[in-house]
């Protein structure tokens, strides 16, 4: 398992549309790339900062997805002003999420 994670910045006020983008636009986006596996968002409130974590079965799939994922990122956290600081990838050597979620 890998995992990008993405940090954003401009968040402050902006959680109800960060959201809504994620549900409407995001999710079912990356629904569509194979090896796909998760999404957890996180979002500090007061901070200014939010978080994405996407998971993904192989570091094959997370880097063929990024070829066209960073471009769509980019639009999509602007079309919030929302500005992406990092997107960095990482092993995942254990994840349990069971059946989480919200």
């Amino acid at each position: 398992m890998h995992a990008r994670l993405v940090e954003f910045s401009g968040a402050d006020g902006k959680r109800d549309q960060f959201v809504e983008t994620i549900q409407g636009t995001v999710l079912p986006m990356l629904r569509t790339y194979d090896g796909f596996a998760g999404y957890i968002a996180l979002y500090a409130e007061g901070q200014d900062r939010a978080k994405a974590l996407l998971l993904w079965e192989t570091q094959e799939a997370a880097e063929s997805a990024e070829e066209t994922l960073a471009e769509r990122r980019q639009q999509l956290a602007g079309g919030v002003g929302l500005t992406v600081e990092s997107a960095d990838l990482y092993e995942a050597p254990v994840v349990e999420l069971g059946a989480a979620r919200v």
